[in-house]
């Protein structure tokens, strides 16, 4: 092998080290935080139901005690840990022994997220939970309330039927304190499961429109396929992640320069199959140890919160519930009941209740995101994402083109009312749910809640009527998210591209042109460091 063909090789795998670390970051930290935008307002006073709904406390109601769901990582320890994991790991790849590296792994990931973990039953029986907050007539002087005034600070581990319940109690006490006859809701991620449940059990008598914002009607895939066990690495899919993940700019720009290397690097070996055995190693490797460290790991932290469980699909929940709760049914019999409960007589049927509501009179919207390449961990990994949800679970039943290309032509031949059709023609809503009142936003992962959302939400809020995709031109069925302006506006054949599709558009050659370009232009700039 000649020496840049090692060089490259070498960084490709690290780069693959730290994207499966980054990867685990992602899922540990599903869904997002994040408010509403400053600045919109609404007739009636809004709720809002968070992904995260709250910050978690020692003590519930004491924001003095311990915050337990921050996820710090010590200084030193993914290099410590490397270091301990690695023996044992080379000891199962040589001799097929794993005891040793699932008791390491297990000792060295626990006690980061274990803090927040929930008892047998699903339960905070430790007294952690969300600090308390009041309710006030938050009205202004022109009537109205800011789309940030009634954030529930709710305890989001928990059972979304339980957290229902206390949705019922707030929106009976803003009811009180502002007059009003009814309020608006929205539901993000694990809000929009909240949301689902509360339609179950009281419907929309105190509602006047509902938005579900990335909900996942059949289950956010990275949550349900890793709970199921069921993990399929891509090398290609690796690639497309990468290249999405450095052009958002979460990394930082310091070292900008070296991530596209690596990205090129890494597509560049992917596109040449070269990276083929290392993700075949790595599900060998998951493959060999899951049933042992899933019982252990998992159920100690996010598959002891009903509300995760929530994000578990249909077709997954009787393979994640064997794998994770393997010989200790009886231990979580509590547990097992809130999850049955929730995904047999709210998820299953969730998408009949939604319908029989609409049918009604009743105003749901949907609003969710796509064009972003899903974690590259299971067999979604080319379908239309939000990073976490497919497009297909969050509308849900859009028809879908891969994440890297358009539905067919001759499925779009054969559309008879191509009003629905994205300008790019990766999606055909008329097939959704709600067609009529589904919008999906290109170029936005499922944890951003960039400001300018929060416009469509106010639109739909205080149209007169129940507001379609056709009833503003600002706001049509598609709508492109431009990360440098951090704005939206109508998807169009001019911004439909994004950069990163550009990227996945190139040639093989293209690519390889490029990657050598940079890293003689890495090399020039750490040769001058090195030497002036």
């Amino acid at each position: 092998m000649c020496p840049l063909a090692g060089f490259m090789k070498r960084i490709a795998k690290q780069t693959l080290s730290v994207f499966l670390t980054v990867t685990l970051c992602l899922l540990l930290l599903v869904p997002a935080f994040a408010v509403l935008g400053e600045g919109y307002y609404t007739t009636l006073p809004t709720i809002y139901l968070q992904g995260q709904g709250s910050e978690i406390y020692a003590e519930k109601g004491n924001k003095r005690s311990e915050r337990l769901d921050e996820f710090e990582v010590p200084d030193g320890y993914i290099g410590d840990a490397a270091k301990a994991l690695i023996p044992p790991l080379l000891k199962g790849l040589t001799l097929n022994k794993w005891q040793e590296w699932e008791d390491e792994f297990v000792a060295r990931v626990l006690p980061l997220v274990e803090k927040t973990a929930l008892d047998e039953n699903g339960e905070a029986s430790n007294g952690s939970g969300p600090p308390n907050y009041g309710i006030g007539n938050q009205k202004n002087a022109e009537g109205k309330y800011g789309m940030n005034n009634y954030v529930l600070a709710y305890d989001w581990r928990l059972d979304p039927c339980l957290v229902a319940e206390q949705v019922k109690d707030y929106i009976d006490g803003i009811k009180k304190k502002t007059g009003a006859e009814k309020v608006n809701m929205i539901g993000r991620s694990i809000g929009a499961s909240v949301v689902l449940a509360y339609l179950a059990q009281y419907g929309m008598e105190d509602l006047e429109t509902v938005i579900l914002y990335c909900p996942s009607f059949y289950g956010m895939e990275a949550v349900s396929r890793l709970f199921a066990g069921k993990v399929e690495i891509d090398p290609k899919g690796i690639s497309r992640f990468l290249d999405f993940y450095v052009n958002s700019g979460e990394l930082g720009e310091s070292n900008a320069q070296l991530y596209n290397l690596l990205k090129d690097v890494v597509a560049v070996m992917a596109r040449s199959h070269q990276l083929d055995l290392t993700a075949k190693t790595l599900e060998h490797i998951y493959e060999k140890v899951w049933r042992d460290v899933y019982p252990r790991l998992l159920v100690k932290m996010y598959g002891s919160m009903p509300s995760f469980w929530s994000l578990v699909g249909d077709a997954d929940y009787a393979d994640a519930k064997a794998a994770i709760f393997a010989g200790q049914e009886e231990t979580y019999k509590g547990l097992i009941e809130k999850i049955d409960n929730f995904h047999y007589n709210v998820l299953v049927p969730s998408t009949q209740k939604l319908k029989e509501l609409v049918e009604a009179g009743n105003k749901v919207h949907v609003v969710l995101k796509y064009g972003v390449p899903m974690i590259p961990t299971n067999d979604m990994v080319n379908a239309q994402s939000d990073m976490l949800t497919s497009v297909w679970s969050a509308s849900p039943d859009a028809t879908c083109g891969p994440i890297d290309g358009t539905l067919s032509q001759s499925y779009i031949d054969a559309l008879a009312d191509r009003r629905y059709l994205s300008p790019d023609r990766q999606i055909d809503a008329s097939t959704c749910l709600l067609p009529d009142h589904t919008w999906f936003i290109k170029n936005v992962g499922h944890r951003d809640m960039p400001d300018c959302i929060t416009a469509l939400f106010e639109a739909i809020y205080e149209y007169d009527g129940y507001m379609t995709v056709f009833d503003d031109e600002a706001f049509p069925q598609y709508l492109f998210f431009d990360e440098a302006s951090q704005t939206m506006s109508p998807l169009t054949e001019a911004n439909m591209v994004s950069e990163t599709e550009a990227e996945w558009n190139q040639s093989f050659f293209q690519r390889l042109i490029r990657m050598f370009k940079l890293l003689g232009a890495f090399l020039r700039d750490w040769l001058q460091e090195k030497f002036n």
